[in-house]
């Protein structure tokens, strides 16, 4: 099932201020509409609507956008656990179901389930671009390259002191 175009922007929109990685770089994973896909089986449609309208309304807010992206989604009981299951779905490239405690009050019980969503998206988990590392046993990066420690790139700093 594909998404709907303005879905995908959404979500595309939202993923890159969660993680603060380009959507040129989140589509460079080849893996955004699988991603939405996984996001929408796990929590329902309702739940997606919800978080991107949320996403939408923080962004148009005049106070600051990162204090109402804390404050409209990530401090947000039903809104804030997705936000982060997506986070970690783009570092990690594996869904981590949702605790009990939102599936029991919020219903969707496929966001549980803990999965991987495709072959690829440990590969393509933005953690390795992050870090500088190639993701051990795929994509090799050559002889010796072990030898040197990964780096994290300087971009991927700003804001972590905060």
């Amino acid at each position: 099932m594909t998404a709907p175009a303005p879905l995908l922007e959404d979500f595309l929109a939202l993923s890159v201020d969660l993680t603060a990685f380009a959507e040129t770089d989140l589509r460079g994973t080849g893996l955004s509409e699988q991603y939405l896909e996984k996001v929408r089986a796990a929590c329902g449609d309702a739940v997606v609507a919800d978080l991107l309208a949320a996403h939408r309304a923080a962004r148009a807010d005049p106070e600051g956008f990162d204090r109402a992206l804390r404050h409209q989604v990530l401090s947000d009981d039903r809104l804030g656990p997705v936000a982060r299951a997506v986070i970690k779905l783009w570092f990690a490239g594996m869904w981590y179901g949702l605790p009990p405690e939102w599936t029991d009050r919020f219903g969707a019980q496929a966001a549980a389930e803990a999965s991987a969503v495709t072959a690829a998206s440990y590969q393509e988990g933005l953690l390795w671009r992050a870090i500088g590392a190639n993701p051990p046993g795929a994509k090799a990066p050559g002889y010796g390259s072990w030898a040197e420690p990964p780096r994290i790139d300087e971009r991927y700093l700003k804001g972590a002191s905060k």
